[in-house]
């Protein structure tokens, strides 16, 4: 199918039990990976029956329950996972003026919920792989071996995505490829001291400038949220703004990629994932793998902090637990404009903004958006902007702002808006 592409070169510690082993590519480690498998599972008719399979991984309480498949496509992950975590060592370490990570360590080493295996949905594929490098590259050779095809206007051809269900197309070869990774979930880099997981390098450096301290001057003044660098503002202030309008109903979308989601989410009834243990469907993989979650028989995930006993079947619901009870996670920060009640989580504010106080979702959206006032509080975003001229003019005053900020106080620009929800 063509070249697989070559991997640059990322010392990989091996965290398997106490294992000390260190490699300098993937099929190093794969390989590594493979013996601690066979040692901990057994091999092939060999293979022990057990209730449940633990991984042995050096801070994760990951248990397969009944499936010794599902810990080796668990155990691979961690080995793709430490390989994005080393890259990202790199990157920073060439970027040394970049802030540093401030999140908790706690998440280091709890790798991506992949329980079922990696299915390649290409058209005429239905290849299967517990590795996910080797399904990341098997998906890119896709792209490498994708044939221009003639486009309805005259003289033009475009590469057109084959995945089942998408009628996507690029006219240029790594567009198709990074597209891709909206359906495989493909990660390019980590962080390497929190682990989170990125699409690409400018991603994890927002990651990092989102922590450090905002700059005064550089504030949302649609939100009052303040950011450390002016593309952070700018791709933040066109997410107020929704001005594509869906051709099937009154909802407004910021851009086009949320406009095909919320069209394959609330117009379309195709659900090419299948769960194989029942007759359930989704729209997308990874809606798959959470409902997988829910037949394993026990708890699959133990909390790691010392003398709490709580566990579950779930990832989502054991990450609940640790930033409810760990994390100071109830402290109310949301607050009813109307009757000034406060509440811990947002969507426990908007089911009571619906049913005390009988507010309305805006025309053709499906949630209310909340923001931070100057006591500290969330409180209903009263404001909706809808047009490209209004960004214009944020941008605009954005600049002003900047301006009056290096000169002294000014004559305060006029802001453009609209007020919902109209209906109480």
């Amino acid at each position: 199918m063509g070249k697989t592409k070559k991997l640059c070169s990322v010392s990989v510690q091996c965290e398997w039990s106490s294992c000390t082993f260190k490699g300098h590519t993937v099929e190093e480690l794969s390989e590594h990976m493979a013996l601690h498998l066979k040692e901990h599972l057994g091999d092939g008719d060999a293979m022990e029956e057990l209730d449940d399979y633990a991984c042995l991984w050096r801070g994760c309480e990951f248990l397969a329950m009944g499936s010794p498949r599902e810990l080796e496509v668990h155990a691979h992950f961690h080995i793709y996972h430490s390989k994005l975590k080393g890259l990202g060592g790199q990157l920073l370490k060439a970027q040394p003026a970049l802030p540093g990570c401030k999140q908790d360590l706690h998440t280091n080493n709890l790798s991506s919920e992949v329980s079922a295996g990696l299915r390649c949905m290409w058209q005429h594929c239905d290849s299967t792989f517990n590795n996910p490098e080797w399904f990341y590259r098997h998906a890119d050779n896709h792209v490498q071996c994708s044939e221009p095809r003639p486009l309805p206007q005259p003289e033009q051809q475009a590469l057109f995505c084959q995945w089942g269900g998408c009628d996507a197309f690029f006219k240029v070869r790594y567009r198709l490829r990074e597209h891709l990774r909206s359906h495989t979930q493909e990660k390019v880099v980590a962080c390497p001291t929190c682990g989170c997981m990125f699409s690409s390098n400018t991603k994890l450096f927002d990651h990092l400038h989102r922590q450090a301290e905002p700059e005064g001057s550089l504030v949302c003044e649609h939100c009052g949220k303040a950011f450390t660098n002016e593309r952070l503002l700018r791709d933040h202030v066109r997410q107020h703004v929704n001005h594509i309008k869906c051709p099937l109903c009154d909802m407004t979308c910021t851009t086009l990629a949320t406009l095909k989601i919320h069209i394959k989410f609330r117009h379309c009834d195709e659900r090419p994932f299948s769960c194989d243990f029942c007759e359930s469907s989704f729209k997308n993989q990874h809606d798959l793998r959470k409902h997988m979650e829910t037949h394993n028989e026990g708890a699959a995930y133990r909390c790691t902090v010392e003398g709490c006993d709580y566990s579950s079947r779930m990832a989502h619901t054991m990450r609940q637990h640790y930033r409810r009870m760990h994390e100071g996670g109830m402290i109310s920060r949301y607050k009813c404009h109307i009757c000034e009640k406060t509440f811990s989580w947002c969507y426990t504010l908007t089911l009571h903004l619906r049913k005390k106080h009988q507010l309305k979702w805006p025309s053709g959206h499906s949630r209310f958006r909340y923001k931070e006032n100057e006591d500290g509080y969330l409180t209903l975003n009263m404001v909706r902007f809808e047009t490209v001229e209004v960004t214009q003019e944020i941008m605009k005053n954005m600049e002003k702002k900047r301006q009056i900020h290096r000169r002294g106080p000014g004559p305060r620009a006029k802001q453009t808006s609209r007020v919902w929800p109209p209906d109480r």
